[in-house]
């Protein structure tokens, strides 16, 4: 008896997660840069460090690293640094003139445990995550576009310029968020767009007990909101949630004002339903609908899985004259798998599974993949990030002919094309100091003929010869654009 305790006891041993084969952290560097000038730092809480021969929160060469991969048995709250040239860690300032950028990841271990890229603050290098299992099979991966295609990309949107780190030879090294840079234009004008609509917001909150709600409320002109509604247990929230435009302005970039309760829970949907432009877009204002698999039950209804339907350009029906999304969430969404802004996770996938065999799960090893700074690597979901204000109409070219020859009182005198409708047009002709031709008219298409109309004094004119040599002026405002002003000279013939 006591041998099949013994045995029992020993077999329980063999397979408990104590006991289980740890994560195999691998780093592959595909960089220009040698192993001996790239870095790496993992940092953890001091109560969750298990990193055999790797000390806490400070920089060793890739190259010392055996094999370039360690274990990890346990690391809480953890991020893995690649620096170039100069390690870095926890305490780095954002200006600092090393390039740097970090993957996290938690291991307990448990079956939730999860590895993520991240741009919330900045990005700077170009990385690729996947996760293996103890057979090498690849179970998944999250990946990014190449630092320059990031980096070339973040150049043209508002306030990418500014946020922008570069070292003493003017090469980018790191591009700042809006939760770290004051540069990018705030959402005011797009919160305020939505003056007058109703919302509608089924937020769950994962605690204990498991809490559902249903609130709903309508936009004042300043952006402000009030919601009213109701939780499931009830109380776990107040009947009305009140929330001024300025503070919504302010905090859609940094999430903030959202403890982590069901209140915050439900104020951090709807700062992700402006930071991803899905309030006014083509889903409705239901975030019901914003989700490809709501759940209901006795609950309630919810989206078990955030707002996964696709998010910032892809949830617009069309361009607005002002930006209808955080632009630099939605460039991180496009060239990469990271978390943009807080609220990544509600619309894509930004994580991968670290649930290791000792907690039921398959995952053997993670690997980082530093990449190049060019090439054509992406992620593996993409997205599109055009959610900016369009681009207002514009003159693109005016050609003036070489004779304008009057026909029934009036003659042609070139012709426009615009990017839109050319709108207002105005023709005046003049010759010794007198107008001799002159049309003020609104063009509706882009490749109108300019034209005018002999006037009083072109008539005088033409009795005394048949052909005038003339100073053409042309101004084109199309709508909502810059007025554009071109002179030609010309003969104007009868």
């Amino acid at each position: 008896m006591r041998r099949l305790v013994l045995l029992a006891t020993l077999l329980v041993l063999a397979f408990s997660p104590a006991t289980a084969q740890a994560l195999e952290f691998k780093i592959v560097n595909q960089s220009s840069q040698p192993a001996d000038k790239v870095f790496v730092t993992v940092a953890g809480s001091d109560t969750g460090y298990d990193v055999p021969g790797i000390p806490n929160n400070s920089p060793v060469t890739l190259a010392s690293i055996p094999g370039q991969k360690f274990t990890v048995n346990k690391l809480v709250s953890g991020r893995v640094y690649i620096s170039y040239g100069k390690g870095v860690n926890l305490s780095v300032p954002f200006t600092s003139p090393t390039r740097f950028d970090w993957a996290e990841l938690t291991v307990i271990p448990s079956s939730s445990d999860v590895a993520n890229l991240t741009a919330v603050d900045q990005f700077g290098i170009g990385m690729r995550l996947a996760t293996f299992n103890g057979s090498g099979q690849k179970l998944e991966t999250l990946g990014s576009a190449n630092s320059n295609t990031v980096f070339d990309a973040l150049q043209k949107i508002p306030g990418g310029p500014g946020a922008t780190i570069r070292n003493s030879n003017g090469k980018i090294i790191r591009v700042l968020s809006p939760n770290k840079s004051d540069t990018y234009p705030k959402l005011g004008q797009y919160v305020k767009s939505m003056s007058g609509k109703q919302i509608w917001l089924r937020t769950p909150f994962y605690g204990n007990p498991f809490t559902t709600s249903a609130y709903s409320g309508t936009f004042q002109a300043d952006g402000s909101i009030s919601l009213s509604g109701q939780s499931n247990p009830p109380g776990a929230a107040p009947s009305t949630l009140e929330f001024p435009g300025s503070q919504i302005i302010d905090d859609i970039y940094t999430g903030g004002n959202t403890p982590n309760n069901l209140s915050g829970a439900i104020y951090r949907d709807l700062l992700a339903g402006f930071s991803t432009g899905l309030w006014g877009g083509k889903y409705g204002n239901n975030a019901l609908s914003f989700c490809s698999n709501p759940f209901t039950d006795s609950q309630g209804s919810w989206c078990p899985n955030g707002f996964n339907k696709p998010a910032f350009g892809d949830a617009r029906k069309s361009l607005s004259d002002y930006p209808t999304c955080e632009q630099y969430a939605a460039v991180i969404n496009r060239y990469s798998d990271s978390y943009g802004n807080p609220y990544s996770d509600a619309s894509k996938k930004v994580t991968v599974s670290l649930n290791q065999p000792g907690t039921g799960g398959s995952v053997s090893t993670l690997q980082l993949t530093v990449l190049p700074d060019s090439g054509n690597a992406g992620p593996s979901e993409g997205g599109n990030a055009n959610c900016g204000a369009a681009p207002k109409p514009a003159v693109k070219k005016v050609s003036f002919y070489k004779q304008a020859k009057l026909r029934n009182g009036s003659a042609k005198v070139g012709k426009a094309t615009c990017s839109t409708a050319c709108g207002q047009i105005k023709v005046i002709a003049k010759s010794n100091g007198k107008q001799v031709g002159y049309r003020k008219y609104k063009a509706t298409g882009k490749n109108p003929y300019l034209t005018m109309k002999v006037t009083k004094a072109g008539r005088k004119a033409f009795k005394r010869q048949k052909k005038i040599k003339v100073k053409v002026q042309v101004w084109i405002k199309p709508s909502g654009g810059n007025q554009f002003k071109k002179s030609h000279s010309l003969k104007f013939v009868k």
